[in-house]
């Protein structure tokens, strides 16, 4: 189904007592399908905003730098049929951190929005990325399951070879017009649940 119009902004917390650890996730919803101009941009954008399994601007800093979540990362799709696109963030954390986990996200994506990607960025996410699309394509069964998947919406593995093309062309500036014109903070919708009354935790994290 298309992406829904009319989506505003909010940011909820839900006590969950009695769980080790607390949860955070947020996310965009916009109208976009997997054949729009911007889809590839949006794809780098993400891989070096939250997406990318080695490195990433939210695993450097969440994790790496401050050390307050046991993992976070962002993940993007769109659909091939109905223009409806996500752009979703996923951290767990300590309970007593969750403010500071909240702030540092918020501060990332800001900072993406504001600043844009680097050449030296974009050039590292265009190889992670396409090394890791030639890995999977590498596997029988993943590629029986690619081609089940082209097959459903009528595309050859000529999609693929025309999306990595695209990436490879990729400028910093067109990355970074595709994340302004998509995201728009204020239909940001954040989510944390967690036990957010517990005094004192097991874990310094």
């Amino acid at each position: 189904s298309p992406a829904p119009s009319g989506v505003k902004g909010s940011q909820e917390r839900i006590n969950t007592p009695d769980k080790a650890n607390a949860s955070y996730i947020s996310g965009f919803v916009f109208p976009l399908r997997d054949d729009d101009p911007d889809y590839p941009a949006l794809l780098m954008a993400n891989f070096i905003y939250g997406g990318g399994s080695l490195s990433s601007r939210l695993g450097n800093r969440v994790r790496q730098q401050e050390g307050l979540s046991y993992g976070v990362g962002s993940s993007f799709s769109a659909s091939s049929f109905d223009p409806r696109a996500t752009i979703t963030t996923n951290a767990i954390c300590n309970p007593q951190n969750i403010g500071k986990v909240e702030k540092a996200i918020a501060e990332e994506l800001a900072r993406l929005l504001r600043d844009g990607v680097t050449p030296v960025e974009l050039a590292q996410a265009k190889q992670g990325y396409l090394q890791s699309q030639k890995v999977g394509r590498s596997s029988d069964s993943a590629l029986a399951g690619m081609l089940a998947g082209l097959s459903h919406i009528g595309r050859t593995m000529a999609y693929g070879a025309e999306i990595d093309e695209k990436i490879e062309a990729l400028t910093p500036e067109q990355v970074n017009a595709a994340v302004r014109k998509h995201l728009d903070p204020k239909k940001l919708v954040i989510v944390s649940a967690g036990d957010f009354d517990a005094k004192e935790t097991n874990s310094d994290k």
